[in-house]
């Protein structure tokens, strides 16, 4: 019975590793998503700018690039601070699941980075994945400060 509940044990563990490893996929496919979407915005905003919109003031572009990208922004720093959420949860489960087994595998590797506490040993994911919507959301917020102050 014991070798049974061990093998049942493992088996939800890898399952459960294999799910953690999925959300990880879905996050990276959304970050490219976001960066292609603010990419895209803004080249056609900067389209707009150089070649002209005809009768829309560059105020007006300026100012609704900003915003969208600004949006954009805001969106993508939700979605990425909800993976991680995810991500912790699942990660949580995975060390209880490790406590009922012969080798508990993440937190053992989880420990070895010092828990990411020394970035010299260890930058968390989200930590450098939050720099470019809060960068992308800089630049749009210096567009629309252009537009308001500027034109």
């Amino acid at each position: 019975m014991g070798d049974d509940r061990q093998e049942e044990l493992l088996a939800i563990y890898k399952l459960h590793a294999e799910l953690a490893d999925r959300v990880s996929q879905r996050r990276e496919e959304v970050n490219r998503l976001y960066v292609c979407l603010l990419t895209g915005v803004s080249v056609l905003f900067a389209a707009f700018l150089r070649y002209g919109t005809g009768s829309i003031p560059v105020k007006t572009i300026l100012g609704a690039g900003g915003v969208l990208g600004a949006l954009l922004s805001a969106s993508w720093y939700i979605v990425i601070r909800s993976y991680r959420q995810l991500n912790s949860g699942k990660f949580d489960a995975l060390h209880e699941l490790e406590a009922k087994l012969a080798y508990p595998f993440f937190k053992r590797e989880w420990e070895l980075l010092e828990e990411g506490r020394k970035r010299s040993r260890y930058w968390k994911l989200t930590v450098v994945e939050t720099g470019l919507p809060l960068g992308f959301f800089a630049l749009s917020v210096i567009s629309i400060v252009v537009a308001l102050t500027v034109y």
